[in-house]
């Protein structure tokens, strides 16, 4: 799997990019890395960490929420298919941590996939179980092609 360069063309980030939260102040999380390190072909959504300026523009802009995968409070955009959260699943998960693991692909921050990885462990929701493989599978061949 090669990295998306055309993350930025996805509608759904599209319409991330139009709401001008301040880079370094939010992170694309979820299955979006996923997409952008071309490992899924497509996604429902988009959840966002925010802090700063980017979460009160989003609880400015946005309608308020739960989360769907968790209970914590949100924001919504886009009839949900962008969710914007202020923290993540769990205390160790947290926001200047997974910013310096982040990468950055068309300009814009994605979770590591190792975070997005740790995430996914924590729900085992049967997609989640299927990104897994698909994660590990691409990491046993980065780390096979760096030897080889």
């Amino acid at each position: 799997m090669e990295v998306n360069k055309n993350i930025t063309r996805h509608p759904l980030v599209r319409r991330l990019i139009s709401l001008n939260f301040t880079i370094g102040d939010f992170l694309i999380f979820g299955s979006a890395p996923l997409l952008a390190h071309g490992i899924r072909r497509s996604i429902s959504d988009v959840d966002v960490l925010a802090r700063g300026a980017a979460w009160s523009e989003a609880c400015r802009l946005g309608i308020p929420a739960t989360g769907t995968s968790t209970n914590s409070g949100a924001m919504h955009f886009w009839g949900g298919r962008i969710e914007v959260y202020n923290e993540w699943i769990s205390p160790g998960f947290a926001f200047e941590e997974l910013m310096e693991r982040a990468d950055w692909i068309g300009g814009l921050p994605f979770a590591s996939l190792s975070d997005v990885a740790a995430y996914k462990k924590k729900l085992m929701r049967p997609k989640d179980v299927d990104d897994l493989r698909i994660i590990e599978g691409n990491a046993v061949s980065h780390s096979e092609s760096a030897a080889g």
